[in-house]
C-alpha cells in the first residue's frame, strides 16, 4: 500500500506514519507549513501526481485547540470543516482512498448509553461544529472513511497525561475534572486500527474508534500518576463547574466502537498497557 500522511508530524501522525513503516507500507509525510489541507491548491497537488499513485490518504491533521477556537471560528472552520472536501476532491481525481479524523466532541453528552455512529451529531462548541462540518462534507463519498476517537493521548506533543505528569513532577496542587466521562485512546493503538481499517478497505462511513474503558479524567490523571510514576496520587476531584472553560465540552461522550469489532479488528489495549508504553516512549525522547 502507498500512502500519503498528512499532519504527520503531529501526535497521531508521527504514530500513524511508525505504523505503516512497521508493516512494510511505504508512505509520505507533509505537514504545515510545506503542506496545508485547508489550501485548495494545496491539496490538488495529490491531484496532479505529485506524491505519485496513492493508495490511500490519511488526514491526521487538524484544528484542535477547543477553547481558542471560540475565539478563531474562521480557522477552525476552514481547518476543520473545509479541508476534508478540498482532500475527498482530490483523493477522488487521483483515485485514492480517504481517511479523515474526527472526534467525539460532535456529540453533545446528554446520552446515557454510548454513541453509535448512526446517534444523531450535536456539537456544544465552534471545534465541535467545525469538525461536524467536515464529516458533513464526507457524508455520503464512496472513497471516504470518517473515523471517530476520544481523548487521544501519545508521547509526541501535548496530551492530558503529559501535563498532568509535568505539573506532579512539579509538586503543584491538582485539581482534575471528575464529571466528564469518555474513552481516552493512545495514538500507537488507534495508528493501529486505522491501518487495519485500510488494509480491510470496508465499506466507507463513520466509524468509531477509542480506548477500551470508560473514565473521567480524574481517574485517567489518577492512573497516569499510577503507571508512570508508581506514587499514589494526591489529586482534587472537581466539578465541570469548578473549572470553567471557553468552549463547552459533552459531559458523556463514550464512543460505541462495535461495528469495528464486528470486522475482526481487535481492541486497543486495556489503559494500564497503554500507559506504561506511552511513559516508556516519552522516557526514550527526554533520554535522546
Amino acid at each position: 500500500m502507498r500512502a500519503l500522511v498528512i499532519g504527520a508530524n503531529g501526535m497521531l501522525g508521527s504514530d500513524a506514519v511508525d505504523e505503516l513503516h512497521l508493516r512494510g507500507h511505504e508512505s509520505t509525510s507533509v505537514d504545515l507549513p510545506e503542506f496545508d489541507a485547508s489550501d485548495p491548491a494545496c491539496v490538488a497537488r495529490i491531484a496532479a501526481g505529485e506524491f505519485g499513485r496513492l493508495d490511500w490518504v490519511l488526514n491526521c491533521s487538524g484544528y484542535t485547540a477547543v477553547d481558542r477556537a471560540e475565539d478563531e471560528k474562521r480557522l477552525a472552520m476552514e481547518v476543520n470543516g473545509l479541508a476534508p472536501g478540498y482532500l475527498a476532491e482530490a483523493c477522488a481525481m487521483a483515485g485514492s482512498k480517504l481517511t479523515h479524523i474526527s472526534t467525539d466532541f460532535v456529540f453533545d453528552g446528554e446520552a446515557t448509553s454510548p454513541y453509535g455512529e448512526d446517534a444523531q451529531p450535536r456539537p456544544l462548541s465552534v471545534y465541535g461544529r467545525s469538525k461536524l462540518a467536515g464529516e458533513n462534507a464526507l457524508v455520503g463519498s464512496p472513497i471516504a472513511l470518517i473515523v471517530r476517537t476520544s481523548w487521544l493521548f501519545g508521547p509526541r506533543g501535548a496530551s492530558f497525561p503529559t501535563t498532568i505528569l509535568a505539573a506532579w513532577k512539579e509538586g503543584k496542587s491538582l485539581r482534575v475534572v471528575g464529571d466528564q466521562v469518555s474513552k481516552p485512546t493512545y495514538t500507537a493503538d488507534l495508528s493501529r486500527v486505522l491501518v487495519d481499517l485500510a488494509e480491510m478497505d470496508p465499506f466507507p462511513g463513520i466509524y468509531h474508534a477509542a480506548g477500551p474503558e470508560v473514565m473521567s479524567w480524574f481517574d485517567l490523571a489518577e492512573r497516569a500518576i499510577r503507571v508512570c510514576e508508581h506514587a499514589e496520587p494526591n489529586i482534587e476531584r472537581i466539578s465541570t463547574d469548578q473549572y470553567p472553560t471557553a468552549a463547552k465540552r459533552p459531559a458523556y461522550s463514550v464512543l460505541d466502537c462495535t461495528k469495528i469489532r464486528e470486522l475482526g479488528i481487535k481492541p486497543m489495549r486495556p489503559i494500564d498497557e497503554a500507559l506504561a508504553d506511552f511513559c516508556r516512549r516519552r522516557r526514550a525522547q527526554e533520554a535522546s
